[in-house]
C-alpha cells in the first residue's frame, strides 16, 4: 500500500511538473530581445514555423505546435512585418500572428536621383520588389492615366516618411503616394506655382535642380530666384547638375565645355527651358523655397573661389565671368580638372 502511495505521489509530482513546464512554455517569456519577423505573402504554416525557429522564438516545438493548433494558427497565417518586444510569451506571439497584428513600416522616400534609385529604395523597405516598381514607372499606359509620362512621373513621389504595412501591394502603395501628392499640392502651393508661371510639376523639376546646386540653406531662395529670372527671360538655365544627370555621372567635379555640348534633353546648357523631368527628388523644404523664390535681378551665380560652398551672384555676364575665372583658378590650384 505504501509503495502505491509513493507511485501515486510521483505521478502527481510529475504531472505537476509537466503542467508547470507547459505553463512556463506557454506563458513564460519566449522573446529575450526585441525581434522583427518578416512573413512573406502566400506563406504556409510551415514557412511561418521555419521563420520562428530561425529567429529563436520557439522554446519547445512540440508544445508550441500544440498551442498553435488549439489557437488555429495554421489556418490564420498572415503575411507582414511583426515586431515582438522583449518578454513576449508564446500565447501573445501566436495571438499577434493569428490576428495579423503587424507593425507598420516607416517608408522613407528621400535622397533619390535616378528611377532605379527609387525602385531600389522602395524595395529595400517593403515587400514589393524593385522590378515591379521599375515596371510601374515605365508603364506608359498606366502613368499617362495619372497625367504623367515616363520623364515626369518622378514628380508624383513627394519625399516624405510614409507609414505603410510591409506587405502592402504595389497598387495600394501607389495610392498612398497619390494621396500624399494631392495633399502637398494644395490650393495655396498651386497658386504660388501659378504666380511663378509654372505648374506644380515644373516647380518640382526646378526644385530638383536647386536641390543639387545649393550647399547652404540661406542661399537656396536666391538660387531659385536666379532660375526663375532666367526662365522668365527665355534664357537657358545652364545648370551644371543637369549636365551630370544627362551624362549619368554625378561624380563629375568640374563641368567642362565637352559636358555642356552633350546633346541630351536633360542638359540645360544644350536645351532651353526646364528639363522634361526632375534630376532628383527634392526635399519638400526646397520645393517651398522655390515657391517663395527671392525676388531680385540676378541672372548668374558661380561658386566662390574660397570653396566654402557659397556663391557669387551677378546681374550681368561680365561680372559673372570675373567670378568664374576666380573659381576656375581655385580648382586649377587644387588640380581639379574634371
Amino acid at each position: 500500500m505504501k509503495k502505491l502511495k509513493y507511485i501515486f505521489l510521483a505521478i502527481l509530482l510529475f504531472g505537476a511538473f509537466g503542467i508547470f513546464y507547459a505553463y512556463t512554455i506557454f506563458f513564460g517569456p519566449t522573446v529575450y530581445q526585441e525581434t522583427v519577423l518578416y512573413i512573406p505573402s502566400e506563406s504556409s504554416y510551415e514557412v511561418l514555423l521555419g521563420e520562428l525557429k530561425a529567429n529563436d522564438l520557439i522554446a519547445n516545438e512540440s508544445l508550441f505546435s500544440l498551442l498553435a493548433e488549439k489557437m488555429n494558427l495554421k489556418n490564420n497565417v498572415h503575411a507582414g512585418r511583426y515586431v515582438f518586444e522583449e518578454g513576449t510569451n508564446s500565447y501573445e506571439l501566436i495571438s499577434k500572428l493569428r490576428g495579423g497584428m503587424q507593425t507598420p513600416v516607416k517608408l522613407l522616400i528621400n535622397n533619390v536621383n535616378f528611377k532605379e534609385d527609387l525602385a531600389a529604395k522602395i524595395a529595400s523597405q517593403v515587400e514589393v520588389d524593385s522590378l515591379s516598381v521599375w515596371n510601374l514607372i515605365h508603364d506608359e499606359e498606366q502613368i499617362s492615366a495619372m497625367g504623367y509620362n515616363s520623364d515626369n512621373v518622378m514628380c508624383l513621389f513627394i519625399p516624405n516618411t510614409y507609414e505603410v504595412y510591409w506587405n502592402l501591394g504595389l497598387e495600394s502603395l501607389l495610392s498612398k503616394f497619390k494621396a500624399s501628392h494631392a495633399q502637398f499640392w494644395n490650393a495655396t502651393r498651386t497658386a504660388k506655382a501659378n504666380s511663378l508661371g509654372l505648374s506644380p510639376n515644373e516647380v518640382f523639376v526646378l526644385a530638383s535642380i536647386v536641390e543639387k546646386e545649393y550647399k547652404h540653406l540661406d542661399e537656396r531662395k536666391r538660387i531659385a530666384g536666379v532660375y526663375v529670372n532666367r526662365l522668365g527671360l527665355g534664357m537657358k538655365l545652364q545648370a551644371d547638375p543637369s549636365c551630370k544627370f544627362a551624362l549619368g555621372d554625378l561624380s563629375i567635379k568640374r563641368v567642362l565645355t565637352v559636358h555642356t555640348e552633350y546633346d541630351h534633353p536633360y542638359n540645360t546648357y544644350y536645351y532651353a527651358g526646364l528639363p522634361p523631368g526632375p534630376i532628383c527628388l527634392p526635399e519638400t523644404s526646397t520645393i517651398e523655397d522655390v515657391l517663395n523664390a527671392e525676388d531680385h535681378n540676378y541672372l548668374y551665380f558661380c561658386a566662390k573661389e574660397d570653396l566654402s560652398g557659397y556663391h557669387s551672384f551677378s546681374k550681368n555676364y561680365s561680372d559673372h565671368l570675373k567670378a568664374a575665372r576666380l573659381y576656375q583658378a581655385a580648382l586649377n590650384k587644387l588640380q581639379i580638372y574634371e
